[in-house]
């Protein structure tokens, strides 16, 4: 007969009075948001949210981009499609359809903007508004801000023209388009809150525009050390790894003696589930492998801030509540720290391998496995750049 249900999966009865219990969240209290968030119809996320309810915009710029992306624009086309009898030139042109794709990127005259502001960011043309969102995506974080901005004014003034023209009988220019992008990129320029790079190009973009420049955030360069355990103390250094959020996940841990010396290592497939799941399962995992190993002097080390608070804070989830209350009781002495990834990288790996492996699969290791190539020194220097 198969086995459906792993032993070791089976939740650990806590011994303690009956409570109520809500499973709409990790900790099973009730939480008012929490159950709003469940009841609510849900939508599918979209990549360009972000960047058009980003707040370098004006309210009323992001509404009417929201309206052009979403393609919900009264163009002729669209009154065609509930019987109205239109000629569905474009207004602009005179050539195509007049669609909201016609008008945003495909047109001479809109064309011609584009490649006047594409000369400033030395851009090619778009052709969506996913290009628009990737453009940029390489440029320092100010860059981006301008970026997405005037792109956004652009597309609101190229639209403003094509109504200026079918309702009030006027031909807009090149020129006074360009002005008024300037002119409200000037005007929005408050807005930018990121930080320029030291750069010609972000020099360039700045002057072009007329606007203030940004502060320029230096890179730091942070020294870091590898610190050992006190004497009969173990150390495990754990880490939990998604492919996703959520998606396939694992944890690993290394253990390590008060003289650097390798001692264990395990990685272990988790399923379906979140990072911070997968981070506070490698600390679980770590405490538990002490527990079976008689190692009660414990020091726990992680480069996730999330899970050593929801264990500092007694806010773990509540799969584990009853798990961790009898660690507790067992050790003598148990720490917990943050460490940089920097300076946790044997098991950043650790985790990868096993977010590879299928549910409850475990890895384990008595020396030191031949794809870490090293582990960390108490007496080498490593840096972070921040």
């Amino acid at each position: 007969m198969l086995n459906y249900i792993k032993v070791e999966e089976l939740p650990v009865v806590s011994g303690q009075e009956d409570r109520r219990i809500w499973v709409g969240t990790l900790s099973g209290e009730f939480i008012v948001s929490f159950a709003a968030e469940l009841i609510r119809k849900k939508y599918n996320k979209v990549d360009w949210a972000r960047h058009v309810w980003n707040p370098v915009l004006h309210p009323t710029t992001s509404s009417n981009i929201w309206k052009i992306v979403q393609g919900v624009c009264a163009t002729d086309e669209k009154m065609q499609g509930k019987g109205f009898n239109l000629a569905s030139k474009c207004y602009i042109c005179g050539k195509d359809t007049d669609n909201i794709e016609h008008i945003s990127w495909k047109c001479n005259f809109s064309q011609l903007i584009w490649e006047w502001l594409g000369g400033i960011f030395l851009f090619c043309n778009p052709k969506s508004y996913e290009d628009v969102m990737k453009f940029a995506k390489h440029k320092s974080g100010v860059v981006q801000e301008v970026w997405i901005l005037d792109a956004s004014i652009t597309m609101m003034e190229i639209w403003f023209l094509r109504n200026m023209i079918c309702f009030e009988d006027e031909r807009g220019s090149l020129v006074s388009i360009k002005l008024r992008i300037k002119q409200y990129v000037k005007d929005c320029a408050f807005r930018i809150r990121n930080f320029m790079w030291d750069c010609s190009y972000d020099y360039m973009i700045f002057r072009n525009f007329e606007i203030k420049k940004q502060p320029i955030k230096l890179q730091k360069i942070v020294e870091l050390r590898f610190c050992l355990p006190e004497v009969n103390q173990i150390l495990i250094c754990c880490d939990g790894a998604s492919r996703g959020n959520p998606r396939a996940a694992g944890m690993g841990f290394v253990c390590r003696g008060e003289n650097g010396e390798f001692i264990y290592a395990e990685s272990r497939g988790l399923g379906i589930a979140t990072n911070i799941i997968a981070e506070i399962m490698a600390i679980i995992g770590a405490a538990e492998w002490a527990v079976e190993n008689n190692r009660f002097n414990l020091c726990i080390q992680s480069d996730s801030n999330a899970a050593i608070t929801a264990y500092t804070s007694e806010k773990i989830p509540l799969i584990v509540q009853a798990r961790w209350q009898r660690i507790k009781l067992l050790f003598r002495r148990i720490q917990i720290f943050h460490s940089t990834r920097e300076i946790n990288f044997t098991t950043d790996v650790m985790a990868k391998k096993g977010a590879c492996l299928s549910r409850g699969i475990r890895q384990k290791y008595t020396t030191k496995p031949r794809f870490l190539p090293s582990l960390e020194m108490p007496d080498k220097i490593y840096y972070r750049f921040c």
